[in-house]
């Protein structure tokens, strides 16, 4: 038979269209380039006991040792082929780490996207379940998936990290609120 795969590929093609009636074929596919497969950052998580008592969504780290963050300010793109994009990214880095554990591996990586606001497509399309103040469980990776829409979240200096990714008139706010919190230089980095 030679090689099992080439085998398996050939037969799909011979005869997918005729066992369908034409309503589904086989095609080759192309390469998918993949150059530059980096996400923003993630944190890694050594003592999620002590972010239990934090609010969301430092809260939902409890059963992870890293989380894939991806950061959208404002201006960048949040539209649905820049989520899937960063869940590119999140499944890459999902590989990579059972590639250094080992078959014996068993976790999974979360991804959180942090952006100012929760887009209407991702509404429509996805239905996310709002389990905080701006915290949104995304399915169908709902315990995978958050999205954190930081016009949302309350002023609060353990939320300063996801704050940062504000726009309008809530990081107008955020400004304010933070300046006597923060250094003059800080602040002006925002």
């Amino acid at each position: 038979m030679g090689q099992p795969d080439q085998f398996a590929k050939r037969t799909f093609a011979e005869e997918t269209e005729r066992i369908t009636g034409g309503a589904a074929r086989w095609e080759d596919p192309p390469e998918i380039r993949l150059e530059k497969v980096q996400c923003d950052g993630f944190l890694v998580i050594s003592r999620p006991d002590r972010l239990a008592h934090l609010p969301a969504p430092w809260s939902e780290t409890r059963i992870f040792d890293e989380v894939v963050v991806e950061l959208k300010l404002a201006g960048d793109h949040v539209d649905r082929l820049a989520a899937e994009r960063a869940l590119l990214r999140r499944q890459a880095r999902q590989v990579q780490r059972a590639e250094e554990r080992g078959p014996s591996w068993m976790g999974e990586e979360p991804i959180w996207i942090v952006a100012p606001h929760l887009p209407v497509w991702l509404e429509q399309a996805r239905k996310p379940v709002r389990f905080a103040p701006g915290c949104y469980r995304v399915k169908p990776l709902a315990h995978l998936f958050l999205w954190i829409a930081a016009n949302e979240l309350p002023l609060r200096d353990d939320l300063v990290p996801f704050l940062v990714a504000r726009s309008g008139r809530a990081l107008d706010e955020f400004a304010r609120w933070v300046a006597p919190r923060r250094s003059p230089g800080w602040v002006l980095g925002i």
